[in-house]
């Protein structure tokens, strides 16, 4: 990659020989890597990011295709769909990034170059910042399958949640979204002023859950918040379930029962110490699908994003399932169906 292309892959502008009418830019010939970009993500530190991956997967023989719009990113996984051709997808961003390509429903292992503000997909599957140990990681590792949650047509890979915290990130998302409709990037101190504004004026309506266990037998559970984990992570490290895997095939229902900012703060205290799986008023089941519905209007977040909201007299509720090996994650070392990236 010349001087050139490197300074404008960094400052997010594709020209020449780099530029198509989708916004994907491309290398070389031959098989490829592609890398589906938020050029939002990180501070601009991101942008940064990709062009030195897209420089170390060269060094290595590896041409790369980089997207930076929407259309680009559906361009890339279209063309991903050649058998043999595509060694993987790489999102280069944060939880949302990660999220979009996710949805597009890739066929081929997917990678992560992290530049977002928790990173929780980077994080569990020790996905590093610095693209020289990425680029080795796409070439030299190898795939493992991931459960993912389904939420009506949307796909998740972390968690869903309803009510209080689903609120949170609502008020979060508007507050950074600009006049252009783009969100803008955010730090955790953001989140102070929406966790109080949630907690003074957020009303804690019951959400009711009928849920198919382990077991195969339907139940009904109530609370006033609930979280559905594909993944054992949530923001600042809180392990609100730390038993759930992303490869067992079941999903991990936590319920909160009562209502209330300082029964939500006991919760979180409980959450913090680990506590909170063992005491009255909280719920915990394995499960493989669960719907929810409510008798008020009651929000939705989806991988830490807004995701609609639960409405009352819906015809049809609120359902969360499991995806058993939707999708594949390069790794290192780990036994898969797929004998490698590097050989696929």
């Amino acid at each position: 990659m010349t001087q050139r292309s490197r300074a404008e892959l960094a400052a997010g502008i594709d020209k020449g020989r780099h530029a198509e009418s989708s916004g994907v830019a491309s290398t070389r010939s031959g098989g490829w890597v592609g890398i589906a970009a938020n050029p939002a993500s990180g501070r601009g530190k991101g942008r940064v990011a990709v062009a030195r991956l897209a420089d170390e997967l060269e060094r290595l023989g590896v041409e790369t295709r980089i997207a930076w719009t929407l259309v680009g990113r559906r361009e890339l996984v279209d063309a991903s769909t050649v058998p043999g051709d595509c060694r993987c997808l790489v999102a280069a961003g944060g939880d949302g990034t990660v999220a979009a390509l996710i949805n597009e429903r890739p066929s081929v292992p997917i990678a992560v170059v992290p530049s977002g503000t928790e990173n929780l997909f980077a994080r569990h599957f020790d996905f590093k910042r610095e693209p020289r140990r990425a680029a080795h990681r796409i070439v030299q590792g190898r795939s493992a399958w991931l459960d993912l949650g389904l939420a009506g047509d949307r796909r998740f890979a972390l968690m869903a949640g309803f009510g209080f915290d689903a609120d949170v990130v609502s008020r979060h998302h508007a507050a950074r979204v600009g006049h252009s409709g783009l969100p803008r990037t955010t730090h955790r101190a953001a989140y102070v002023e929406p966790v109080l504004r949630s907690s003074f004026g957020y009303r804690f309506p019951l959400l009711t859950m009928k849920v198919e266990g382990s077991d195969g037998r339907e139940e009904t559970l109530a609370g006033t918040t609930a979280f559905v984990f594909n993944l054992p992570r949530y923001a600042l490290g809180l392990p609100f379930a730390p038993r759930a895997r992303g490869d067992d095939g079941w999903l991990d229902l936590v319920v909160f029962r009562e209502p209330g900012a300082f029964r939500a703060l006991h919760y979180l205290w409980l959450v913090v110490r680990g506590l909170h799986l063992d005491r009255p008023g909280i719920e915990h089941r394995k499960v493989r699908r669960v719907s929810i519905e409510s008798a008020a209007s009651v929000p939705v977040q989806l991988d830490g994003d807004p995701g609609g909201s639960v409405e009352p007299g819906s015809s049809t509720p609120w359902t969360i399932e499991v995806l058993p090996r939707a999708v594949e994650v390069v790794t290192m070392g780990v036994r898969s169906g797929r004998k490698g990236v590097a050989a696929h």
